[in-house]
């Protein structure tokens, strides 16, 4: 029974993040333009997930690594999107 608990909590923390950066991309597609948003901050959660990924490879916790994998999809998919719709002549990388 613990584990099936576990195994919800898990499913909905992924679902609830998944769907704030759905709303984020609906926006964005929505709007035809994504200058207020920043590719940045994805760009740091995209690195984020990978430091994630590598200490719970480490440590064997193999939900966690598999979370972490999910979410680093859902991030490069956002910041694919968002820079779909960014003003031309933008750079992800500057100059």
């Amino acid at each position: 029974m613990l584990k099936l608990f576990g195994t919800v909590c898990v499913g909905l923390a992924l679902f609830f993040d998944t769907i704030s950066y759905y709303k984020q991309i609906a926006k964005t597609i929505k709007t035809k333009h994504s200058s207020q948003v920043s590719t940045s901050a994805y760009l740091y959660k995209i690195l984020k997930a990978f430091c994630a990924m590598g200490g719970l490879a480490i440590y064997s916790n193999f939900v966690g690594l598999g979370m972490e994998l999910f979410m680093l999809v859902v991030y490069v998919i956002s910041l694919l999107v968002i820079a779909k719709y960014k003003p031309r002549g933008w750079k992800l990388f500057g100059e």
